[in-house]
């Protein structure tokens, strides 16, 4: 009889074991299984906070590489470009001779400022540039047109005059028949059946033709100079900041924009 009793105890604890290692899983959606466990507020701050540390970028400890040396222990830090400039400021300080010099909230907006008009003065060159690029360009092919109308316009009152019998000079027949073979040979058969008297006054006024037509077309060969100034010629800019770093702590003057001008005219 006692022996039953134990198997009935053994046999209620094991059913109440797995009853309650029942109750610690959860179903998932294909009737899996899974265990769940619960975190306390205080791990989950720790945990988070050992993330967070893990992330966060490593301290910068390199010198600025663009400072010029003033002497006495002052130096002028140089920015190029605006990614240059947002690095520092995410950062919230720069390493400038072996020390750290730290921007507060104020510097880092004049820092900002400086770089935003800095970039703002390099595109309004950027765009004179571009200008008178266009510009140039709109000049040779309205000088190319207007080559090409007054030619059209010589060769087809050379071709009237030679129809007509009238004098003509070798320079104008010869541009004539560079123009258009045909239309020079139909002008001058046309001009040879044309008998008219050719007074002076006739004479007079196609040779002041054939002089106009002259000066037009050495007009026409005159080189032209349609370059412009290369990039170079115009000015850059840069941010710069002074750093003073003759007493104990490092002090910052306001950032600003600097004119550099082109090679040559500093």
């Amino acid at each position: 009889m006692r022996v039953l009793n134990d198997s009935v105890i053994s046999l209620t604890g094991s059913l109440a074991k797995a009853l309650s290692a029942k109750g610690n899983t959860q179903k998932t959606g294909r009737g899996e299984t899974s265990d769940s466990a619960e975190i306390s507020e205080a791990a989950r701050a720790l945990q988070e906070k050992a993330q967070a540390k893990a992330t966060k970028e490593p301290e910068e400890t390199m010198d600025w590489l663009d400072v010029i040396d003033r002497g006495n222990g002052k130096f002028t830090a140089r920015f190029r470009s605006t990614a240059e400039i947002s690095r520092v400021v995410k950062l919230g300080y720069m390493m400038v001779n072996g020390q750290k010099v730290t921007l507060d909230k104020q510097q880092q907006k004049e820092l900002m400022a400086a770089g935003k008009q800095m970039e703002k003065d390099r595109q309004n060159v950027m765009n004179q540039f571009m200008m008178e690029q266009q510009l140039s360009s709109a000049r040779q092919s309205a000088d190319g047109w207007k080559k090409a109308a007054q030619q059209q316009s010589r060769v087809t009152q050379t071709a009237i005059r030679l129809m007509h019998g009238r004098h003509v000079s070798p320079a104008d027949e010869k541009e004539l028949a560079e123009f258009s073979s045909e239309l020079y040979a139909m002008a001058k058969s046309a001009g040879a059946l044309e008998r008219i008297r050719e007074d002076r006054e006739s004479r007079e006024r196609d040779r002041k033709i054939s002089e106009d037509n002259a000066r037009q077309r050495a007009e026409e060969q005159e080189p032209k100079d349609y370059s412009t100034k290369p990039l170079s010629d115009y000015p850059t800019y840069e941010t710069q900041v002074a750093i003073d770093m003759s007493g104990d702590v490092p002090q910052i003057g306001a950032a600003g924009e600097v004119t550099i001008p082109p090679a040559g005219n500093s």
